[in-house]
């Protein structure tokens, strides 16, 4: 009896486990890729791929059983022509679909529930650089996102991925009072990026030279416990993101399911070894 709740207690423990390590994965960047990338009619390059590494990596963690990557404020736009590209050429386009919502009224009905793609059926909601040359999300816009900071965090810690992109993120300081988010301006930075050890596991394929395609615009300082994915080469954190929980309580990036298999192997192999003692005294 006691061995059978062993192996109970131990298998509850680490699905729970399992299920908070696939909750809300996120990905921030000071980058504004979609004006520095394109495709070459069979695969995307430079920044346009970086997009396309994000939304893939998001996508094998998101847990809300959507598979609907939904653009916020790119309709029309450079911004929106580059994510449908990252989107159209990632491992999501086969079983997943994409769209666009715009504009304040429409924004705000996404997130009260009451437009035709909301929260409640959305997988992975994607935020382009606000106010760029291409486009993007404006500051009207941005100022209905900061308004809905609580409805985001209760998206992600649901399951839902987010991928966000050089904007005023008013919304992610609302939510993590301690970060910093400082604006390089319109001319940005165009010192080279290098991925982290983080970064290269969370982008497999992507290279310095693709994320650094273009100048970037925003770094990041009290982030913690925020995972690093890329670093500039003038000393600045410019990706940040996480995996597990929500924005406001992650854990780290990456979906820990190999520690959880062996976990979950040493908890039965406890177990019979318990069992089998049992046997000898017997």
């Amino acid at each position: 009896m006691k061995i059978k709740s062993l192996v109970l207690a131990t298998a509850t423990a680490l699905a729970l486990s399992a299920a908070a390590a696939q909750a809300g994965p996120f990905i921030i960047s000071g980058t504004d890729s979609d004006d520095h990338g394109s495709n070459n009619g069979v695969a995307n390059v430079g920044g346009w791929l970086y997009m396309q590494k994000a939304l893939e990596n998001l996508g094998g963690a998101v847990s809300n059983g959507n598979k609907l990557v939904v653009t916020l404020g790119t309709s029309g736009s450079t911004a929106g022509t580059a994510a449908s590209s990252a989107f159209a050429f990632s491992s999501l386009a086969p079983t997943w679909s994409i769209g666009s919502v715009d504009g304040t009224t429409d924004i705000t009905n996404f997130f009260n529930g009451t437009g035709a793609f909301n929260t409640g059926n959305t997988g992975i909601i994607m935020i382009d650089s606000g106010d760029n040359v291409g486009g993007g999300i404006s500051s009207a816009e941005e100022a209905i996102l900061t308004a809905n900071a609580a409805a985001l965090n209760a998206f992600v810690g649901a399951g839902g991925g987010l991928f966000a992109q050089a904007s005023d993120l008013g919304w992610l300081a609302a939510l993590v009072p301690g970060i910093v988010v400082t604006d390089i301006g319109t001319g940005g930075d165009s010192s080279a990026l290098l991925l982290t050890a983080a970064g290269t596991s969370a982008f497999p394929g992507l290279t310095n030279g693709d994320l650094s395609s273009g100048p970037w615009h925003h770094y990041f300082s009290g982030y913690s416990p925020l995972s690093l994915l890329a670093e500039s080469t003038s000393g600045f954190d410019v990706v940040i993101g996480g995996v597990g929980g929500s924005i406001t309580d992650p854990g780290p990036i990456g979906v820990p399911e190999p520690l959880t298999v062996t976990l979950f192997g040493a908890g039965l192999a406890g177990a019979a070894a318990l069992r089998r003692r049992k046997a000898k005294k017997a």
